[in-house]
């Protein structure tokens, strides 16, 4: 048996400790109050009985008299103790030596082996909740210090030991450049946060800042934060000196690890990203990363409408569901470890991962080798294709005049074409705002109009995109519940269990018995909001309009967004996109879901926020800024050809708004 943890109440390990808990909660009278692990055991028992995550078959009078001789009890053992206690304790906590002390601290069972990490955090927090900097000096602190090595960061969880300690937390922050990974990790999506002292000069910190780069134990991870830049850090300013000085730092480093023993490079993982000419070998390809452009087809069906249409079908250009598929969509291409794998990253992070990168290689590719066989089979570039669009086809079709698209003559520089595709974004993005307000382009207006931000640009279509309402805790919490690979109702047995609840459930024929107490009210809860569905023999199945809500709730998940007027192509689309509205429309009124009626989706406004911007995320491309700005730049095919994508993007998306919107 091991003693109470608590960690929070959707852990997977609190139904483990129910029996002890219950045995406990039952013989509160009886604990003993002259042993420290005995107590932090009691501590940790409140919190359970504080989160209500308790067997259910105690009661709520038992619950509160059990409150009551608890708390007692902690307030009257840390009251007595003396200083000689409390030393002892951060003897036992953080010595390396495993000091041998007396039983006010350990009773020496296998129960206690590994006590002093399991409950090192909560002696720290009665250590502030009863007060005991009163019988512990600034000296007694720095002395514990000085004599253990303790890291610093144990101390910073609250503003307490910053504020009863400033100047022993300030020299100790100050002794080791490692430290400095704690101001970092507080600009890091990371649930620890850090209380930095606040005594600490930007002189200091920057200081600090460059011993860290310059030092052994120097993590590739945080260099590559600081040579990025990171948004609105108040403890110094990264200035370009420490970005420089960074970047410098990360490449030396790279060249150690990724250097064979002759001292060669080694370029790590490989990507297979293929382009077919040939169906047949195409269909029959097996790499995840492939693509066609079938030469015989394009000769055949040569005109320009056909050859900017065949774009639109590249292989992983658009989901299904025509959004945008070289947006990062975390939730389906890369699982919780392998985000902690993928290393430390900001806030303001745009999360890419291995299947990201390569579903972008990939079209970048596949854009780069249908330009030289246009040009090869018919001298013209992509870039006449995006002219006819503005210029013919949407006259002809929809009676529509956009201001005249002019590109730079292919024999310029790939660095002032680059700038010229710049330009002409932010046109497209003028003139769709003003067809939008004023039903026509009006030159005059166009030359007076500011350029808008991408997620400003509004849509002629009603319900266009559709997202889960943020506002609904219920709905989140069913998100989290259905699709999570984190969610504790995934598992039941070594035989019966899957990586999300759903298919758990669609795979197995389960009773709400069948799970543990723990997760029995997470059931319920499914339950209690129709998710799911439990007949009279107490089987769990599913109704066909809740498997309907269900693949909503999927699509969402997984790319953040639904297209209210695209089904999946793999259905029967007619059928599907009717059931699937009427669907739509009935959950925005139980405000389950919400819609926007914007140009582009959420998750298509951050990937070009993320290629052309630097404002929204850290580790931005910023094309469109490098080129801007007046920056020095070399020649540069990818953010050539970026930036062409990004007009195809445009093109799609302003002609499915023509079409659906005459529809």
């Amino acid at each position: 048996m091991e003693r109470i943890k608590f960690y929070s109440s959707s852990d997977i390990s609190s139904g483990y400790h129910f029996k002890r808990l219950k045995e406990l909660i039952e013989s509160s009278e009886d604990i003993e109050t002259n042993n420290l692990l005995d107590m932090l055991e009691v501590y940790n028992i409140l919190k359970f009985m504080s989160k209500e995550t308790y067997p259910v078959n105690l009661s709520d009078k038992q619950i509160k008299e059990t409150k009551s001789i608890l708390n007692r009890k902690l307030n009257q053992f840390f009251r007595e103790l003396s200083k000689q206690d409390i030393l002892e304790f951060f003897d036992y906590f953080f010595a390396q030596n495993n000091p041998d002390l007396g039983g006010n601290v350990v009773k020496y069972t296998d129960m206690d082996k590994y006590s002093d990490t399991l409950y090192k955090e909560d002696f720290l927090e009665c250590f502030e909740k009863y007060k005991l900097d009163a019988k512990i000096s600034g000296n007694d602190m720095r002395g514990f210090f000085k004599e253990h090595e303790i890291p610093v960061e144990y101390f910073l969880k609250t503003n307490y030991f910053v504020k009863h300690y400033p100047t022993v937390i300030k020299d100790i922050f100050l002794a080791k450049a490692r430290n400095f990974e704690l101001v970092l990790d507080n600009y890091t999506p990371s649930e620890t946060r850090y209380f930095i002292p606040n005594n600490i000069t930007k002189d200091e910190m920057y200081n600090l800042c460059k011993l860290y780069i310059k030092g052994e134990a120097a993590d590739l991870n945080y260099l590559y934060l600081v040579g990025q830049g990171i948004q609105g850090v108040k403890e110094l300013q990264i200035d370009a000196k420490l970005k420089l000085k960074s970047r410098k730092r990360c490449a030396q480093i790279e060249k150690k690890i990724f250097s064979d023993e002759n001292g060669n490079a080694n370029n790590g993982i490989e990507q297979s990203i293929v382009i077919y000419s040939d169906k047949e070998k195409y269909d029959m390809a097996k790499e995840d990363f492939k693509n066609l452009i079938d030469i015989d087809y394009l000769k055949k069906e040569k005109s320009k409408e056909n050859l900017l249409e065949y774009m639109m079908y590249f292989n992983g250009f658009f989901t299904g569901n025509w959004i945008l598929n070289l947006c990062s969509f975390p939730n389906i291409e890369s699982s919780t470890l392998m985000k902690k794998l993928l290393g430390i990253h900001t806030k303001k992070n745009y999360e890419t991962s291995f299947y990201f990168n390569g579903k972008n290689i990939l079209m970048l590719i596949s854009f780069k080798i249908y330009q030289d066989k246009l040009q090869e089979i018919f001298d013209i570039r992509i870039e006449e294709l995006i002219v006819y669009f503005f210029s013919e086809y949407s006259k002809e079709y929809f009676l529509v005049n956009w201001l005249p698209i002019d590109f730079t003559n292919k024999s310029e520089k790939i660095h002032i074409q680059t700038k010229n595709l710049v330009t002409i974004e932010e046109q497209l993005r003028k003139q769709w705002k003003l067809y939008i307000e004023e039903n026509e382009i009006d030159k005059e207006l166009f030359e007076l109009e500011e350029t808008p931000t991408l997620k400003s640009l509004k849509s002629r279509l009603d319900r266009k995109y559709i997202y889960i309402n943020q506002n609904n805790k219920a709905i989140l919490r069913v998100m989290y519940l259905l699709f999570s690979d984190q969610s504790h109702i995934t598992y039941i047995t070594k035989e019966t269990n899957g990586d999300n609840f759903v298919e758990l459930i669609v795979n197995n024929k389960i009773k709400k018995d069948d799970f543990h107490n723990y997760q029995r009210l997470d059931i319920e809860f499914l339950l209690d909001n129709y998710i799911i569905s439990i007949d009279k023999k107490g089987d769990i199945f599913i109704t066909e309009k809740q498997l309907l809500r269900i693949r909503i709730f999927s699509n969402i998940y997984k790319y953040g967004v639904i297209h209210y007027y695209h089904s999946n192509k793999k259905l029967d689309i007619n059928k599907e996109l009717t059931y699937q509205q009427q669907e739509i429309d009935e959950m925005i009124e139980e405000e389950l879901l919400i819609y926007e009626n914007t140009f582009f989706a959420k998750p298509e406004v951050d990937y070009l926020n993320y290629i052309l911007n630097n404002s929204e995320f850290d580790n931005a491309l910023g094309i469109r800024n490098k080129y801007s700005h007046g920056s020095i730049v070399d020649e540069n095919e990818d953010d050539y050809f970026y930036l062409l994508i990004v007009l195809v993007v445009y093109i799609i998306k302003i002609n499915e708004e023509l079409i659906l919107n005459e529809r």
